[in-house]
């Protein structure tokens, strides 16, 4: 397995509310995540932060794995204890009242991988068939494109589009998204709404294709088209790829 993630605060904003992180574990396990902090000025960032460094030292002290509902038990509990810890640190500060942030990752385990959301941040799939985002966002936009009110087209310059239905810090109860997903695929990313907001998933598709580049390269030149596109966000993503000859599940 390759991987590599990077995050740029873009070219508008003064600091970079994203965090992210992407490691192994004693068992072998890997484990992959971005946040973006939502609620101004460095409340954002303390958000996505705190969210981030609780689930990093969760996944270094996590037990072996022995079942799939023991992983989704285990995402479900991490993801709701650091929503706790968000909630908690913005109702005793009047200066971060309000912070949140939205939270998307990976856990790969004895050849099974689990994607988990809130918000609307992204993980999307590349197979050797098809591109796919595999989160659904948790966005006001996002429902009435369900409900078939707005189309997508309409959905990308609406007022609305970063108003969130769900995040992490901001209520006291969250829905998390929880899924296994097939195993055969080749690439996968999980990033930010700033790249996703800005870069076309047909870009995305066309430049996580080249199988020629390593998953460095790839997230260098996501960035980069991001910025390229103006850079009204900050920009972050985390590439894992399966290495020539890895199997497939």
């Amino acid at each position: 397995m390759d991987y590599y993630g990077a995050s740029d605060k873009g070219l508008k904003r003064k600091i970079n509310e994203d965090s992210y992180c992407c490691m192994l574990n004693k068992n072998g396990d890997f484990f992959a995540c971005v946040c973006d902090g939502i609620g101004g000025a460095a409340a954002g960032e303390v958000a996505s932060k705190m969210a981030v460094i609780y689930l990093q030292e969760c996944f270094q002290k996590a037990m072996p794995f022995k079942s799939e509902p023991e992983i989704v038990d285990w995402i479900k509990h991490v993801v709701e204890e650091a929503n706790d810890q968000v909630f908690t640190a913005a109702m005793r500060s009047v200066k971060q009242r309000g912070m949140g942030t939205t939270c998307v990752g990976i856990l790969c385990s004895n050849d099974r991988t689990f994607v988990f959301n809130v918000g609307d941040s992204r993980v999307y799939a590349l197979y050797e068939d098809s591109f796919l985002a595999m989160t659904e966002d948790h966005s006001y936009i996002a429902d009435l494109v369900k409900s078939g009110s707005i189309t997508l087209e309409e959905a990308k310059v609406h007022p609305a589009r970063n108003m969130l239905t769900n995040a992490l810090g901001v209520w006291d109860h969250i829905k998390i998204d929880i899924h296994k997903i097939r195993e055969d695929y080749q690439n996968l990313l999980i990033c930010s709404d700033g790249l996703h907001g800005y870069v076309s998933e047909d870009t995305i598709q066309s430049i996580l294709s080249d199988q020629n580049k390593s998953s460095e390269e790839k997230v260098t030149m996501l960035i980069q088209i991001a910025n390229d596109m103006g850079g009204y966000d900050n920009v972050t993503a985390i590439l894992v790829q399966k290495e020539a000859g890895e199997a497939h599940g």
